[in-house]
């Protein structure tokens, strides 16, 4: 008997080609067989003061008509440059949330198809903290294992767990600045070329960012206009961005990376040859 367990976290927070296709294909048969699921979105941010309690929800719905029973934890977050995400202990970070993160429950068993509201509470001490992002997940996990009949009869049991981020921002909110780091391209297959990159994230607080790929034929014509998905970098971490450079005629380019946060904008300048 095999047990898979998936971290829904993936879908944002790793390089798309080593979890999509994973995702994509278990998605017509285990996430649609999985009870439990989230409602309101996975990233949760607030603003947080010292002495006043912020209140969160997160909604989750068992689709089920059996009875499931939820488990709800905490866990922190490490993303090193390079290095990837890892999950550890709570409260292991300077800028964990986690010693002033508390759910109302620890686990809930939902009727068929009740939907729920797990309320969550931040509560900072009046003392004064750093300013910055403090962030830990709160694990949303189908206690009871989905159970799978494959063709060559051997049964899956499916975990699935939900890393919903919780993060608290700290005083003045700035807009980080953003670096272009370790800019490469990378062969997919025979026909399909990558351009990867990693942006560090040398602020205080945490950002969504945006990449923008503009390239420009030897005569200086724009050509063509590619975005990567959208990636939230933690302070003094690393998000890894791609950019596939499919239906593109053979030919060198000019390329313009651009890294937008919705409150400034990062560039960087790269040449581009497709043979």
């Amino acid at each position: 008997m095999r047990f898979l367990l998936i971290y829904l976290f993936f879908l944002f927070a790793f390089p798309m080609k080593q979890y999509i296709i994973l995702i994509l294909i278990l998605s017509k048969s285990l996430l649609a067989s999985s009870a439990i699921v989230i409602l309101n979105g996975l990233t949760h941010t607030h603003t947080i003061v010292g002495g006043q309690k912020i209140t969160g929800k997160i909604q989750i719905r068992n689709e089920s008509n059996k009875p499931a029973r939820v488990l709800v934890y905490k866990q922190d977050l490490i993303s090193k440059c390079g290095m990837g995400n890892n999950y550890v202990d709570s409260a292991s970070l300077p800028y964990s949330l986690s010693p002033y993160l508390k759910t109302a429950v620890d686990e809930k068993l939902l009727a068929g198809n009740e939907e729920y509201v797990l309320y969550y509470n931040i509560e900072v001490p009046t003392a004064t903290l750093k300013d910055g992002s403090y962030w830990s997940l709160l694990m949303v996990e189908a206690a009871d294992p989905v159970k799978e009949q494959q063709p060559n009869g051997m049964n899956i049991n499916s975990v699935v767990r939900y890393a919903v981020q919780i993060i608290g921002d700290y005083g003045q909110v700035d807009s980080p600045k953003l670096t272009f780091e370790d800019i490469k391209i990378t062969n997919a297959n025979d026909s399909l070329k990558v351009l990867n990159m990693r942006i560090k994230n040398d602020g205080l607080y945490t950002t969504s960012t945006k990449v923008i790929l503009e390239l420009y034929n030897p005569s200086g014509e724009k050509v063509k206009v590619i975005e990567a998905i959208r990636r939230r970098i933690y302070p003094a971490s690393c998000g890894e961005f791609e950019i596939a450079l499919n239906q593109l005629p053979k030919g060198k380019y000019d390329g313009i990376l651009i890294a937008d946060n919705s409150k400034d904008l990062f560039g960087a300048n790269v040449s581009i040859e497709i043979d």
